[in-house]
């Protein structure tokens, strides 16, 4: 899809996001004019009802505001190859869309973490060298807003590196 089709469905979208909740506030100022024959509890239901609705355009606006942002992405939706290097390890890593978005966010967000793999797990800490093209973390992102993103069945985070323990004084 081109960038002004992208741009242009957007616009139609954001405008229909901001419309809903628009249109609900007006019931509720239509409800509380003096002459209109409605109950409190009426008025208390479209009032409670306000925050649901708002929140959902919201949902539903970062929704597609993601799906429009990872379309326009060139790294969103291709393979990636990344080499990991541990010390004399090096382990080659073939990453799908998906696992490449958990990849860097692991990266990102955690100092000590394992990637699991067929072969056993490859270890990620701040020593660790990588190599390759990372999608960048606007893809993670958007991913997770889509609910594409679940990472357990790649990565288990380790508990940090404990501080070690103060020398004990000899007597």
């Amino acid at each position: 899809m081109c960038w002004l089709g992208i741009a242009a469905t957007l616009g139609r979208v954001t405008l229909l996001f901001w419309l809903i909740p628009a249109l609900c506030l007006l019931a509720v100022l239509y409800a509380l004019r003096p002459q209109t024959r409605i109950s409190a509890d009426q008025i208390w239901a479209l009032t409670a009802a306000m925050p649901l609705v708002v929140a959902l355009s919201v949902a539903g606006y970062s929704h597609v505001r993601a799906s429009a942002a990872l379309a326009e992405q060139p790294l969103a939706g291709r393979h990636t190859f990344v080499t990991v290097q541990n010390g004399l390890q090096v382990v080659g890593l073939d990453l799908s869309p998906e696992e490449a978005a958990c990849f860097e966010r692991t990266l990102r967000t955690s100092r000590r973490a394992e990637w699991l793999t067929e072969g056993g797990p490859v270890p990620l800490n701040s020593r660790s060298e990588i190599r390759g093209q990372l999608p960048p973390p606007e893809v993670a992102r958007d991913m997770a807003i889509q609910g594409r993103l679940e990472c357990r069945e790649w990565v288990r985070v380790l508990p940090d590196e404990p501080a070690s323990p103060p020398p004990s004084a000899a007597p």
